[in-house]
């Protein structure tokens, strides 16, 4: 069960105010070996500052989402499939995928609302993002419906079909499971008749 700071934390989606929640949550002493985990999860993942951590971070997690986005019809084009493999594989070890989840169950859980974490989030920015949602370079806005499907059939192919397609189910295991807790929780009550 969170504390009411962790339960903040996860659902900020600033880093720098991700970061004064996390350090609000070690400073009152609740959590203090799974808050380690956390402070490293969210260097790991927001480390390297654009402009040297003075005020906007650059989300890896997300780099690696999008780099996954780019590469999801890699298994329709010719000598796409090691190319993209090889990106994704550098993404995952500069985020320490394997390496975190690995540690311990502990580490393997955080890792993996961490990921829980950055779907809700691309959702979040889909559903705002005009450019995301519009049709006929931008004249025409798509129906909410529309859009929807536009971002179920998004999760679905870059979170699922493409690591099964790469190979890479096992060192993405927990973003695609997160993508289906996500996709389950937005829009399995949409699809029951």
């Amino acid at each position: 069960m969170d504390t009411p700071i962790i339960a903040a934390y996860y659902r900020e989606s600033d880093p720098l105010k991700r970061k004064k929640l996390l350090e609000k949550a070690v400073a009152s002493g609740e959590d203090t070996e799974e808050n380690a985990v956390r402070r490293e999860i969210w260097e790991t993942r927001y480390g390297n500052g654009t402009d040297g951590g003075k005020t906007e971070r650059a989300d890896n997690f997300m780099a690696l989402w999008m780099t996954l986005e780019f590469h999801r019809d890699a298994d329709k084009k010719w000598f796409a499939i090691k190319r993209a493999r090889k990106e994704i594989m550098k993404h995952l070890e500069l985020l320490k995928f394997q390496e975190l989840s690995g540690r311990s169950e502990m580490h393997r859980e955080l890792l993996y609302r961490e990921c829980v974490h950055l779907v809700t989030v691309y959702m979040e920015l889909c559903e705002k993002d005009k450019s995301y949602n519009n049709l006929l370079c931008g004249l025409v806005s798509m129906s909410k419906e529309r859009s929807r499907e536009k971002l179920q059939e998004d999760l679905l192919s870059t979170a699922v079909r493409l690591p099964a397609a790469l190979q890479l189910e096992k060192e993405l295991e927990l973003l695609t499971k997160a993508a289906k807790e996500v996709y389950d929780r937005n829009f399995a009550l949409e699809e029951e008749p």
